[in-house]
Order: C-alpha cells, then sequence, then structure tokens
C-alpha cells in the first residue's frame, strides 16, 4: 500500500502547527508535492482552524489556500480552502493511488475529473467555477479561485 511517505515529488519544506496558538512552524517531517514549494496559496501543516481565520481576516469572495489534511492519511494529503460569501468551504483533495492523480471532494462520486498534481487543480479552478456544496444544506454556490491567502 502507499504511504505518506511515498507520495509523488516529496521534499521537506512542510511546515508544522503549534497546536497551542494555532501557527505554522517549520518542519522537516512532511513530504510536499514539488510542484506547491514557494507557491502563494500553500499553507503547508496549518491546522483548519488558523487557516479559517486567515481567509475570514483576508474577507474577500474567492479568496483560497491549500493546507495539509490533518489525519486522513496518504488518500487525502490535502484540503483546498475557499472563502465564499462569509463561508468557508474545506474540500478534500484525495490521492487515486490507481491513476498516481488528484481529485476534488469526497469518495463515492460518479464523474470525478483528475489531476496530476495539485498546481493543475488551483490552475483549472482559476479559469472556471468549482462549485461549492454547503455540507448542512446541500445548497450549491459557484465560484473561481482568485485571491490566493497564507496564514
Amino acid at each position: 500500500p502507499l504511504t505518506e511517505s511515498t507520495l509523488p515529488s516529496p521534499s521537506f519544506q512542510g511546515l508544522a502547527k503549534n497546536s497551542s496558538q494555532g501557527e505554522c512552524l517549520k518542519s522537516g517531517s512532511l513530504p510536499e508535492d514539488s510542484s506547491m514549494q514557494n507557491k502563494a496559496w500553500y499553507a503547508g501543516s496549518c491546522d483548519r482552524r488558523t487557516a479559517e481565520a486567515a481567509l475570514l481576516r483576508f474577507n474577500k469572495d474567492s479568496a483560497y489556500m491549500v493546507r495539509r489534511s490533518s489525519g486522513h492519511g496518504w488518500n487525502q494529503p490535502y484540503t483546498l480552502v475557499v472563502l465564499y460569501k462569509n463561508r468557508v468551504y474545506n474540500i478534500p483533495i484525495r490521492y487515486l493511488e490507481s491513476s498516481h492523480q488528484y481529485t476534488l471532494g469526497k469518495d463515492g462520486k460518479s464523474h470525478e475529473e483528475l489531476f496530476d498534481n495539485i498546481s493543475s487543480i488551483i490552475q483549472s479552478y482559476m479559469e472556471r467555477p468549482l462549485v461549492l456544496i454547503d455540507g448542512t444544506t446541500f445548497a450549491k454556490e459557484q465560484t473561481c479561485l482568485l485571491f490566493p491567502v497564507k496564514p
């Protein structure tokens, strides 16, 4: 089975959260997709609370970042976090071992668009709308990714 340490293009310039303060600190222990290093939208291993707070402070619709997922293992290594209409959406980015590609959203969808890397996902949704689904009401919104944010 694929483990976190065998994800494509590992590097060791990750970030780890300081749980007592909800901050992001440099760490050498987390592999990352090399296409994301130094991207304006990549937040490393910031926790959910820190990522959401940064987007709410930025306070512009279509602001976004990608952070490492916590506790989901190799098959959901990242989360796309998007602010739209004063609501923060956390969208899983899943890794598909069978094709060595990434896709957005929860498992079990009938159609999944596949991407070779995380940067391709971001580029795609900068150019066309991403569907955002409210996890409680299932209401749908659409927005392009416009404003990269780092915590």
